[in-house]
């Protein structure tokens, strides 16, 4: 079983939720995915500035079957795992079987860590998704991380009396960290930092790393990694100034096309693959709910646009 000295060790750098590819018969193009994680790995993605999160929201995992997803997460294992790559994988599931058997493939592959949630349909109950973390620990030993997932359907703002008990199951070595209130989110990032492998899943990126956070959520190396890699680069050597404002610089325009996707249709990958599309890489179409028709031409231009303008300045 992996260790919080070692946790510690690996997340480091960007945290990138990987992009699930779809054939146009919207079977899952295993061949596709497993190239565009091997782009990433070529265009110099190494242990220190890269994590890899495999088939989580960004990957479509809530649209896929469970033989999908063992059988994504086992081609990026064989990208990830010889290259050295610190490597997450999503094992949430409304049934625990399934998040066990996922998490028995992690460990047999080589993945590093697994995030998982309770049972995402319901309301969150504070006991529930202890005792689900704590089952789920009696068949696996794979590193486990403590995963406040607010932003999906349930909406549960873990709290931080939760977060202390997941820490106390043996196999928890790292923490997915966010919040939509401040004061939580603040007070977990101090808390955590001296006692797990902290990924921070928050908007401030920048601030947390000041605060010791190495590891922080990006999806935009899916298409434009040396975009992040030098605003780590730029962290790690202190110069929080300049991150911030390389940061801010394509950060601001990024969330306003996010947003104009994700306001119509649901799901993540869909507001990544406009932008893994114009920049040549394969893409292929969306599993509904997300709806590929909301990205309209008008998009399409402003992604042209930003693209353009940050490939004059990286």
């Amino acid at each position: 079983m992996i260790t919080v000295k070692e946790a510690k060790e690996k997340m480091d750098g960007v945290v990138i939720p990987l992009a699930t590819i779809f054939k146009d018969d919207l079977s899952v193009d295993i061949d596709a995915t497993q190239k565009n994680v091997q782009w990433i790995v070529d265009q110099g993605a190494k242990p220190g500035n890269t994590v890899f999160i495999a088939v989580g929201s960004g990957g479509d995992f809530t649209v896929m079957t469970t033989e999908e997803r063992k059988s994504t997460i086992k081609a990026i294992a064989e990208v990830a795992v010889p290259n050295n790559i610190p490597t997450f994988a999503s094992v949430q599931s409304t049934d625990i079987r399934t998040t066990i058997e996922l998490s028995q493939l992690c460990e047999k592959v080589g993945i590093d860590i697994v995030q998982m949630s309770s049972a995402f349909y319901y309301d969150v109950k504070k006991g529930d998704i202890i005792e689900w973390v704590n089952e789920v620990s009696k068949h696996t030993s794979v590193g486990f991380a403590a995963y406040s997932h607010w932003y999906s359907g349930s909406k549960y703002d873990m709290t931080m009396d939760v977060a202390e008990e997941l820490l106390k199951v043996p196999n928890t070595v790292a923490v997915k960290w966010g919040s939509p209130n401040i004061a939580n989110y603040l007070a977990g990032i101090n808390y955590f930092v001296p006692r797990a492998a902290v990924v921070n899943n928050g908007p401030l990126g920048i601030y947390g790393h000041q605060l010791g956070v190495k590891a922080w959520v990006s999806h935009v190396p899916n298409f434009l990694p040396q975009h992040s890699w030098k605003i780590h680069e730029l962290m790690n050597a202190g110069d929080y100034s300049s991150a911030q404002k390389l940061f801010n610089d394509f950060n601001g325009e990024y969330s306003k096309i996010r947003a104009a996707i994700s306001s119509k249709t649901a799901g993540e990958g869909i507001f990544v693959k406009p932008f893994m599309e114009y920049l040549g890489r394969p893409s292929g179409p969306s599993r509904l709910p997300s709806r590929d028709t909301v990205v309209t031409e008008e998009i399409k231009q402003k992604i042209k646009v930003l693209i353009d303008n940050t490939l004059k300045i990286i």
